[in-house]
């Protein structure tokens, strides 16, 4: 981008700019960026500033034309000087309405800073504050809003504020209000002459109706430097409506009114929550162009795979890390689906139009506002035709297992394994891995793991593999301190040996949590497979387990072949 085009705010309409785009909205932030230092002829800095405020419906017009400052979209905690105390809930601009969606207090005393969400938003979704900075809404399991502090240099904290649209529209609607947000950004250049600035000094130069730039360049006498510095100021109104009416069917509080019932099921099938029911016998293109899912693809709360992994007659496997296949009995039908980074099930639109009336409705009842990306593996092998390499939790078991079967046998002449395989539902379970938020699912899920690679190593070949190997057999030792010895024989220390085994340490202090022998302390657990802290999310939890228990039997493998 030239610097005139730069000036011009051109990426005006991109985000992080443009605080409305995507499934998500920035109702507070500021941040600022800056290139080299400021008497550099090469200096650049610029500055955002975004602030929003709950306008009535009825005022919203004469707000988005008539405020043109972001400095008017405060809202001030304290004594005021005709001795009235202001809770920062209120705010007036003329006759125009202002209330805060967020309220960024800093403590008179400790000079703390905090960020309180609406009590009104919160209330009205029921949201669940999961952690510092994260609300979760209670049926949809879905992040509704985030809220945390950002530090600068030179700068108190800052308040940054992001909230799902769909969620807001609905909340707007239920108070009669829509949301003003108001950018302000600031443009610094140095340049060694005016023409290199490549800026136009104008005033209050109006782009289109809600956005106005201006731009002004100081010489060499008014800096006091040797050369030029433009500025250019853009400052920007957005307005946020609410939907016609509340979402009553969702919403956590009873309702008493009457749901009108659809014919079929309908499906959520944007990021606005619109529901609509899904043609049956048609082209994918028709999906695409009617604004049916992304790609055809819709998301769902991922313990909609639980029927199909319990039912009689449903199986669901990944072949992929992230993606597979559901089935139904008797070769009524497959879904493709995936799991994304956010933990929610994508599954193919067409696929769900296909079954019948019983089978729709179950999917409809789990249908979710999108979040996140569709499922990457999922995504690249069937929309960009690259499939990447992901191989999937069995398959990444059953390879490094044969492999260290292999060399066993070469190396000892007898077999490590006894080659009892999980069941086929045990199997799919360990391909999906968790989908609930309870780190539970990762100890039973540990438990069939536990039972395939370390349970089913022969205790009496490993005896005689170090026996072999000329080591001391302690008859009172089974699999990992069989397999710990054995690698001190073939020529590592203790504390190496200790750390390749490590993780199948870990794997069997997690079974133990299963079958409830005492309480498992977790961090304690996933240190011994290499991670600081406890991770994020069952499903982060358990691919770690997966590729620290993979890791490990591979070194164990590499040392076997030395």
């Amino acid at each position: 981008m030239s610097l005139r085009e730069w000036f011009q705010y051109l990426d005006k309409d991109k985000s992080p700019y443009n605080p409305t785009i995507g499934t998500t909205i920035t109702i507070e932030r500021f941040w600022r960026h800056e290139v080299s230092t400021f008497n550099s002829p090469d200096w650049r800095k610029e500055e955002w500033l975004i602030r929003s405020a709950l306008v009535p419906v009825d005022q919203l017009n004469a707000a988005v034309s008539e405020i043109t400052s972001t400095h008017a979209l405060s809202f001030e905690m304290g004594w005021s000087s005709s001795d009235e105390f202001s809770f920062g809930n209120y705010a007036q601009y003329g006759d125009i309405q202002l209330c805060p969606l967020s309220l960024l207090i800093k403590h008179p005393v400790t000079e703390d800073y905090t960020i309180e969400l609406s009590r009104e938003f919160t209330i009205y979704h029921a949201l669940q504050k999961r952690n510092d900075t994260q609300y979760y809404h209670p049926i949809d399991n879905l992040q509704v809003a985030e809220t945390y502090l950002e530090s600068h240099d030179i700068y108190d904290p800052t308040a940054n504020v992001i909230i799902h649209r769909d969620y807001l529209r609905d909340f707007l609607s239920a108070v009669n209000m829509g949301l003003l947000i108001s950018v302000t950004a600031d443009r610094f250049a140095n340049a060694p002459s005016e023409e290199e600035l490549e800026l136009e000094q104008i005033q209050d130069n109006y782009i289109d109706e809600f956005t106005s730039l201006s731009t002004i360049i100081h010489t060499p006498e008014s800096t006091h430097k040797n050369h030029f510095m433009g500025r250019s100021t853009l400052r920007r109104n957005f307005i946020i409506e609410p939907y016609d009416k509340p979402k009553f069917q969702r919403s956590p509080w009873h309702y008493f009114g009457t749901i009108p019932e659809e014919e079929l099921p309908s499906f959520i099938v944007n990021s606005e929550g619109k529901r609509q029911t899904l043609p049956r016998n048609t082209y994918l293109g028709n999906y695409i162009s009617n604004g049916i899912g992304n790609y055809g693809y819709l998301y769902f709360r991922p313990d909609v795979l639980q029927k199909y992994l319990q039912g009689s007659g449903y199986s669901v496997f990944f072949h992929m890390r992230n993606w597979g296949v559901a089935s139904l009995p008797g070769n009524r039908g497959t879904i493709d689906v995936g799991i994304n980074s956010q933990g929610l099930v994508n599954a193919f639109a067409p696929d769900i139009a296909d079954l019948d009336f019983s089978e729709q409705a179950y999917w409809a009842s789990f249908s979710s506002l999108p979040s996140g990306e569709i499922c990457e593996e999922m995504f690249e092998t069937r929309m960009q035709q690259n499939p990447p390499h992901s191989p999937g939790v069995t398959e990444l078991v059953e390879d490094v297992c044969s492999q260290v079967s292999i060399v066993f046998h070469n190396q000892f002449s007898v077999d490590m394994f006894n080659h009892i395989k999980p069941s086929k539902q045990d199997l799919c379970r360990l391909s999906i891995g968790p989908i609930t938020n309870e780190y539970d699912e990762v100890l039973k899920l540990a438990k069939i793991l536990y039972e395939w690679v370390i349970e089913t190593m022969q205790i009496d070949s490993l005896r005689s593999a170090l026996t072999t190997l000329g080591g001391k057999v302690d008859k009172q030792l089974r699999q990992i301190k069989l397999l710990e010895r054995i690698l001190i024989v073939k020529g590592l220390d203790e504390n190496q040996a200790r750390k390749i085994t490590a993780p199948l340490v870990g794997l069997n202090e997690l079974r133990i949590g299963s079958a409830h022998i005492g309480n498992t302390e977790l961090e304690p657990v996933f240190k011994l497979m290499g991670e600081s802290k406890i991770p994020p999310t069952p499903r982060v939890a358990w691919n770690l387990c997966v590729d620290a228990v993979v890791s490990s039997l591979n070194l164990i493998k590499t040392t076997l072949e030395t």
